[in-house]
């Protein structure tokens, strides 16, 4: 094969386009989602280091998929903030395979380098860290599931042109074909409840090109692979599943959902404003439109038209929820436009299998090897206040402390990771109001039964704070008006059981 130095450097644009939008080493305050994700993966990790099968699966199980509480397990147990830093660098190796993935099924359905170029560009143009303060560029780096979700939706799409372009040619290779099948959808199914509608459209078109391409034996064979291989998925979801699929409904299209109302125009103006790049993305898709209508009109009815109105079909549903972030519009961001550099590429020669995989091994080994200095992201600031009150509970002996307010400096989880990464490890119960809708008299219950009782000044939150001054009230009237401890805007009252 004749060297082809122009998909070479297409190969290099894409990594060092790529890299800055997953990789940062700017210090990370953890909030609420996050610490949630940090303080389960540190549970996970020294429950299963020591035998602890049903801590184990408390942490694991919630109303999140668990695959970002297992990020901790490859490096033993986690006995301290810095250790528990190490996250960071699993999670951006998690997601740098699925780059990986991405790039080798990239080369292997044909995308002419300069596409490759161009689309790289564009992602790094909307994701990167310029201008500085951009959430587009917070979130793909920041330590959620959103931008591995993203690139593992993109590689699901990616498998109906690859399998289009690459028919399989024996048994073992469609058994194979299975395998990459089911580790893309299973992983994406306990990522995000939003993979669901990739697997419910990506699979029944895979299968119908595949037997299209392949032939009905080779299709059956890749299907039955799949479905052996998802197997341990699938009973997690039988299992566990319904918690997951009520919350993603809820905060999709259902009651939570209205507390994060943005109206499209404000979101689409905001986002235009603190992200321009992602415009070069919009102008790149204008000029492939013209150049399709007036050059290409027959790709209108080829198969690699599918992932590209499968992406848009979930933009748009994204942007139909009340609850629009930029984060949950990463795959849109990331795919779209090498979705199009497919569409325009027409049929051109693939990239041979073996300097694929190589060129997709060493883009990987070079994110990883990129990702090492971010296990120092972690401020420890962001446990400050939660580390305050766990001081205070050791020096009044509680052992039930309740969070009467809820913000993005002390909440719930936040105080699971102080905990979590204390040398003592307090035995501490932690109990939050933020969100109850029941009967106040029942949180009263919970007040009265606590041993300590914290209020911070001015929560940023006001709609899990609706029944603060109630709340602090009620605690007043319980054990007197003096807190025990006022610091650093917070008011910790003490409860007497006498």
């Amino acid at each position: 094969m004749r060297f082809n130095w122009k998909l070479l450097v297409s190969i290099g644009v894409f990594a060092l386009c790529i890299a800055p939008t997953l990789v940062s080493y700017a210090p990370y305050s953890f909030r609420w989602d996050d610490s949630d994700y940090l303080w389960r993966s540190v549970a996970v990790s020294n429950a299963f280091w020591s035998g602890n099968a049903h801590d184990m699966r408390t942490a694991m199980v919630s109303f999140r998929p668990p695959v970002m509480t297992l990020l901790g397990l490859p490096w033993g147990p986690l006995a301290s903030w810095d250790a528990a830093g190490k996250c960071f660098i699993t999670l951006t190796a998690f997601t740098a395979f699925f780059v990986a993935c991405c790039l080798f099924l990239l080369l292997r359905i044909g995308l002419k380098p300069l596409y490759l170029a161009i689309a790289s560009v564009c992602v790094f143009a909307a994701l990167g860290p310029y201008p500085a303060g951009g959430d587009a560029h917070f979130w793909a780096a920041a330590f959620v599931a959103d931008s591995l979700f993203a690139w593992n939706a993109f590689a699901a799409m990616l498998l109906i042109p690859y399998e289009a372009t690459n028919p399989t040619s024996s048994t073992t290779d469609a058994l194979v074909r299975g395998i990459l099948w089911a580790v893309i959808f299973s992983v994406g199914a306990i990522t995000k409840v939003s993979f669901l509608y990739f697997i419910v459209l990506t699979i029944p078109i895979l299968f119908v090109v595949s037997i299209r391409h392949s032939g009905v034996r080779s299709a059956l064979l890749s299907l039955i692979s799949l479905t052996i291989c998802s197997f341990p998925v699938a009973l997690y979801w039988l299992r566990y599943g319904q918690p997951v699929l009520s919350y993603g409904r809820a905060a999709s299209f259902g009651p939570t959902a209205h507390f994060y109302y943005v109206p499209l125009s404000q979101f689409l103006g905001d986002t235009v404003r603190q992200s321009p790049g992602i415009l070069l993305s919009a102008i790149f898709a204008i000029v492939s439109a013209a150049y399709l209508i007036v050059r290409r009109r027959d790709v209108a009815w080829g198969t690699n038209v599918l992932p590209l109105l499968s992406m848009l079909g979930y933009c748009a549903i994204s942007l139909a929820s009340s609850n629009r972030e930029i984060r949950f519009l990463l795959p849109g961001i990331i795919g779209l436009p090498f979705l199009i550099g497919i569409l325009i590429s027409g049929k051109t020669p693939t990239f041979p299998r073996g300097p694929a995989t190589i060129a997709a091994i060493l883009v990987f080994c070079c994110l990883v090897a990129a990702a090492v200095p971010m296990s120092h992201r972690p401020n420890r600031q962001s446990i400050a206040i939660s580390e305050t009150v766990l001081a205070q509970a050791a020096e009044s002996n509680a052992k039930r402390v309740l969070l009467a307010t809820d913000s993005s400096t002390l909440n719930y989880p936040l105080m699971k990771v102080a905990i979590a990464v204390s040398p003592s490890r307090p035995p501490v119960e932690i109990i939050g109001l933020a969100w109850r809708t029941g009967p106040i008299e029942d949180d009263f219950r919970d007040i009265r039964e606590s041993d300590l009782v914290v209020f911070q000044d001015e929560p940023d939150v006001p709609f899990t704070n609706k029944r603060m001054a109630e709340y602090e009230q009620y605690t007043r009237q319980h054990f007197g008006d003096v807190a025990i401890k006022v610091v650093d805007g917070i008011r910790i009252y003490g409860m007497s059981h006498n």
